[in-house]
C-alpha cells in the first residue's frame, strides 16, 4: 500500500503567557492509502491537534510531516490551502454547513474551487453522492431543516466530492444520539470499504473507534499504543 501520511518526531508547542504546553510531543506514525484509523484520547491527549496538524490546518513546532512523500514544512499558505481543498476532506462534530445554503449549495461549495471539471461532471457528481448518502430529496432543503443525522451526512459528501486523498472526521458522532451516531459510523464504514478512502477518525469513543480496522491512543500528546486487529504495532 502507498503509503500517505509519515511524520516523523512531530510536535507542536503553545505559549500561553508565561505558560508552555507541549500539546503534541515528538509523533511518529505512518497511515497507508485507504486505511480507517481511529486517533483515540481523552480531553487534552493532543488528539485533535495531531489531526490539525495532519490536516494541514496548522503547522508543527518542529519534526517533519511528509503527506504522498511531499515534506509539508516547506510549503507556504497558499499551498497548504491547496492541499486542503484537492487533497483532504473534513467533517467536524458541529457541521459546520452554511445556515443560508441549502444542501446542494452546501456540497457544491468546494468545488467552486475546482477548475479541472465542467460544471455538468461537477453537478453530476453532487447527484452520485446525494444518492448514495440517501439525501436526493433533501437537496433544497436548509440546514435547519435536516435533522442532525442528514447534516452530518451533508458534511460527509462535501468532504467526499472532490474526490480527498484523505477524510479527517473529528467527533463525528458528537452531536448525535446513539441510534444515528450508529448510522453515521457505518456510512464512513460503507465509504471507505467501497471507495478506498482514506479515513482517520478522531474519537474519545470506544464504541465509534470499534468501527475502524486501527486505533492509535494519544495520551499527553504521545503515542501510547498503536493496534491493528488486537495486534500491538508499536
Amino acid at each position: 500500500m502507498t503509503e500517505v501520511i509519515k511524520t516523523e518526531n512531530l510536535t507542536k508547542i503553545y505559549k500561553l503567557g508565561d505558560t508552555i504546553v507541549e500539546a503534541v510531543k515528538g509523533v511518529s506514525l505512518s497511515i497507508h492509502e485507504g486505511e480507517f484509523v481511529a486517533v483515540m484520547g481523552p480531553s487534552g491527549s493532543g488528539k485533535s491537534t495531531l489531526m490539525h496538524l495532519l490536516g494541514c490546518l496548522d503547522m508543527a513546532t518542529s519534526g517533519k510531516y511528509f503527506l504522498e512523500g511531499n515534506d509539508i514544512s516547506k510549503l507556504n499558505d497558499n499551498e497548504l490551502a491547496e492541499i486542503r481543498n484537492k487533497k483532504i476532506g473534513f467533517v467536524f462534530q458541529d457541521f459546520n454547513l452554511l445556515p443560508h445554503l441549502n444542501v446542494w449549495d452546501n456540497v457544491m461549495i468546494p468545488l467552486l474551487y475546482n477548475s479541472k471539471n465542467s460544471i455538468k461532471e461537477k453537478e453530476d457528481k453532487v447527484k452520485e453522492l446525494l444518492e448514495i448518502t440517501g439525501l436526493s430529496k433533501r437537496k433544497t432543503h436548509l440546514p435547519a431543516q435536516l435533522s442532525g443525522g442528514e447534516r452530518q451526512r451533508v458534511a460527509i459528501v462535501r468532504a467526499l466530492v472532490n474526490d480527498p486523498l484523505i477524510i479527517f472526521a473529528d467527533e463525528p458522532t458528537g452531536n448525535l444520539d446513539s441510534k444515528t451516531g450508529l448510522e453515521i459510523m457505518n456510512l464512513l464504514k460503507r465509504l471507505n470499504e467501497q471507495r478506498n478512502v482514506t479515513e482517520i477518525i478522531v474519537t474519545h469513543d470506544p464504541n465509534v473507534a470499534s468501527f475502524t480496522k486501527r486505533k492509535i491512543t494519544i495520551k499527553d500528546g504521545l503515542i501510547e499504543s498503536d493496534r491493528l486487529n488486537g495486534e500491538d504495532l508499536v
